[in-house]
């Protein structure tokens, strides 16, 4: 009974402290509401659009925390991968190959864009349309504005999203994803209102139930942004046992056939195409010398404008390729132990107190920490990969089991 009392005491006195804080955001929310609407007002949203949309506005601090917060573990190829490109996902694809063969052949036609990436793209964004996100998009919007960390990216949004309800009211979805992504391929509103096409013809642009409309929206953005429809997004590689890295670092981006000079093979064929021999590709490792290594094409870049993150881009490359039997499913190797973020920091101190300039100590592999490890590593007689591993981490004192 005594702990019973005790739980409520801590419950009131949280609330006690909690109220006062809560109240301010709120308050401070509704004095950012009318800012807004004034901006709305000038970006040329009606007056009866705002009017009903305000009142709908609230403020979700777990959408704040969502985009703000830092993960326990650092993504990693092999996680991420596996996770995505799943034994159901893969399967799925090739149905839905079959039951919109008709619209996906048209479209790709159409626009000059593969079927396997639009198939690619839209398992990875919300899983062939059975999970497009449950969040009020107006909650989500206004709470991510109102929030300074990007702020002027998401204001623009909002009103975007404002203008698709003057507009096109009758395609305008009240729910998504957190971030603000709708309809099966997850368009931001700014998206929706440059790239959305009328697939079929029927005289509205609905990404979110119309599957013509859809696949024509997708591959119109992957056109509009410049997708080399007969390219790959790129290759995995093997490399020669007498690979020189020293020389590898100097020039990350190269002819396919420098590449292959340099002794590299593509792994599912016996040499690179000729046709692809003067595509310049760029070389990428997600997890080292130890893992796989890509070569990726223009058409990788392409996809990373839809999600700037390299294994996301990697992700869909594999999944159309496995959708189609190009490659082989990707599996987490045995025994195989992710970085811990905090690991990743501590790496990231000590290199910056060994005169390594990371950019900061934000728990990430990013470009910047890749090289100073790059220069570490070649230092210290290490295969220069920029890429860390636990017998390093634990060299650096930066691991514990």
């Amino acid at each position: 009974m005594k702990n019973i009392y005790k739980s409520i005491c801590c419950f009131l006195l949280m609330a006690l402290f909690l109220y006062p804080v809560l109240a301010l955001a709120d308050s401070d929310f509704d004095i950012w509401k009318k800012q807004f609407y004034q901006q709305a007002l000038k970006s040329g949203i009606s007056k009866k659009t705002l009017d009903k949309a305000l009142p709908q506005m609230h403020l979700l601090e777990r959408v704040i925390a969502l985009d703000t917060q830092k993960p326990e573990f650092v993504s990693n190829f092999y996680d991420y991968v596996s996770s995505r490109l799943s034994p159901e996902r893969i399967e799925n694809g090739r149905s839905m190959a079959q039951k919109y063969q008709t619209w996906l052949s048209r479209t790709e036609d159409q626009y000059g864009v593969p079927k396997a990436y639009l198939l690619a793209l839209w398992g990875m964004e919300t899983n062939y349309g059975t999970f497009m996100g449950n969040v009020s998009m107006l909650d989500s919007l206004s709470s991510l504005a109102y929030h300074p960390r990007r702020r002027t990216f998401f204001t623009n949004e909002l009103i975007a999203y404002l203008r698709i309800m003057d507009n096109e009211k009758t395609v305008a979805p009240e729910k998504g994803s957190w971030d603000g992504g709708f309809g099966n391929f997850q368009f931001m509103p700014s998206t929706f209102l440059a790239y959305a096409v009328d697939g079929d013809n029927n005289g509205r642009r609905d990404i979110v139930k119309n599957m013509p409309d859809s696949f024509a929206s997708a591959a119109n953005y992957l056109h509009q942004m410049g997708w080399r429809m007969d390219e790959p997004w790129g290759r995995e590689v093997i490399l020669p046992s007498t690979f020189k890295w020293d020389e590898l670092h100097q020039h990350d981006s190269r002819t396919i056939a420098d590449w292959e000079k340099m002794g590299l093979k593509p792994k599912y064929l016996d040499s690179f195409p000729d046709r692809e021999k003067d595509i310049t590709a760029e070389w990428y490792m997600p997890m080292g010398a130890s893992g796989p290594v890509f070569l990726t094409y223009p058409n990788f870049k392409i996809i990373k404008r839809w999600n700037k993150l390299n294994l996301y881009a990697i992700s869909v490359g594999l999944l159309a390729d496995i959708i189609e039997n190009r490659y082989d499913p990707i599996t987490r190797p045995d025994g195989f132990i992710p970085f811990r973020t905090k690991d990743v920091i501590c790496l990231q101190e000590k290199l910056i107190q060994e005169g390594y300039q990371t950019g900061g100590n934000d728990g990430q592999i990013g470009p910047m920490t890749r090289t100073a490890l790059r220069h570490f590593q070649k230092d210290n007689g290490l295969v220069p990969d920029g890429y860390p591993n636990h017998e390093l981490l634990k060299k650096m004192g930066c691991y514990d089991e």
